[in-house]
């Protein structure tokens, strides 16, 4: 029984190991989300959500991507909080995946917030 559990620590500890070095550092998804065929992307989603929502494409004059909160997803991309027209509560959230050399924009989450202003 010891040996049992001494290979499953040890296989444990591996998977750790290897989980933990797959992982991008921080730095790494902030200069990947600098790169411009992201940042068009990401305003591209922008824009489209702006459409789909309000029909029109004038509500959102600005963007920042909040660098402090992007993280790696354990299902694959980076997820990213943009902030609209300077206003914190204005949100959206993203997952910016790199598939086949292509960036696009997996899901997208609007905030209820922004939601209301773009449909007024």
């Amino acid at each position: 029984m010891k040996k049992v559990l001494k290979w499953i620590a040890i296989l444990f500890g591996i998977g750790m190991i290897a989980g933990c070095t797959n992982t991008p550092s921080k730095e790494q998804m902030n200069e990947e989300l600098k790169k411009p065929e992201v940042v068009a992307v990401i305003e591209k989603t922008i824009k489209n959500i702006e459409k789909n929502i309000s029909g029109e494409n004038n509500k959102i004059i600005n963007y920042e991507i909040d660098y402090e909160k992007t993280h790696h997803n354990a299902g694959g991309g980076i997820e990213v909080e943009v902030f609209i027209n300077g206003n914190r509560d204005f949100r959206i959230s993203l997952l910016v995946d790199k598939s086949q050399n292509k960036y696009s924009v997996g899901t997208s989450v609007v905030s209820k917030e922004l939601a209301n202003f773009l449909e007024q």
